[in-house]
């Protein structure tokens, strides 16, 4: 009975505790989120920093309603401190990779090699950046998979932002036939890429013969444009240059395979015996 009324008596100890961990979550989301759109909202403003940042207030905010919790329940959280410490290296070993994340988060909120946003390729994976928080980087791929990556494997590797400058140059090659005009199909590669609007016009569209293939003589074409055009470029200017070399007569080869028949042999072989000699 005595156990009972004891147990009766904590609840609303606990049922306190709750709240202030239900309320400290709720207000560290509140406030997350004001200080990403306040951030926003400043001259020259970076959703990238602001997202960050948000984050770590939000993390500060919910240990401190962790604490508060564990300190109406009755729990020593001065122990807890000086277990944190007695244990700090230990801690430092076992999360060494957190911690090399955490600073690596620091040095692309500095440095900023991206943004959110961004379409960047982090060892060897491709994707658009959708924020980068304390520990990790989220990337969405262009098929709509998620990708997270460490922010210290992203830091310490090798980076490429492929709409940083702005600018893009597009590369494709062009197969003619070995018999077709060389320079007329220069002219049709780069007439027919300066009809786009999409091309800059300086630099103008470049062509040059860069291989004699098997069966085909290779021309790469040129062309700069804007990052957001880029792609959509890659793939119109493909048919729009086989419409082109139809017109102008230019034959775009394709594999040929040569088959060799040999002649059955007709002759019967000579079963004539010598006589002896």
């Amino acid at each position: 009975m005595a156990m009972g009324q004891s147990l009766f008596n904590k609840v609303p100890v606990l049922l306190l505790a709750f709240l202030v961990f239900v309320a400290g979550r709720w207000l560290a989301l509140r406030v997350g989120r004001s200080i990403e759109s306040l951030l926003n909202k400043a001259p020259n403003a970076n959703p990238t920093l602001s997202r960050f940042t948000a984050s770590i207030v939000r993390f500060f905010i919910l240990f401190a309603a962790v604490m508060g919790a564990f300190a109406i329940i009755g729990v020593d959280t001065s122990g807890i401190s000086g277990m944190v410490l007695g244990f700090g290296v230990a801690l430092a070993f076992i999360l060494k990779d957190a911690l090399t994340d955490v600073s690596a988060g620091v040095m692309l909120m500095i440095f900023r090699p991206y943004n959110v946003g961004d379409e960047v390729e982090i060892g060897g994976i491709k994707g658009v950046v959708q924020s980068i928080e304390i520990l990790a980087t989220r990337m969405k791929t262009r098929n709509n998979i998620e990708i997270i990556v460490g922010n210290g494997k992203a830091w310490g590797g090798v980076i490429k932002n492929h709409n940083a400058m702005g600018k893009r140059r597009l590369d494709k090659i062009f197969g003619i036939s070995y018999d077709a005009d060389i320079d007329l199909a220069i002219k049709v590669l780069t007439d027919t890429a300066a009809k786009d609007e999409r091309v800059y016009k300086n630099p103008a569209p470049w062509a040059k013969v860069v291989k004699l293939n098997e069966s085909s003589v290779d021309i790469e074409l040129r062309v700069w444009c804007d990052y957001n055009d880029h792609r959509a470029i890659k793939v119109d200017i493909v048919q729009a240059m086989k419409i082109a070399f139809d017109a102008s007569g230019i034959g775009i080869p394709y594999p040929h395979e040569v088959v060799i028949r040999h002649k059955p042999n007709t002759k019967k072989p000579n079963t004539k015996k010598l006589g002896a000699v």
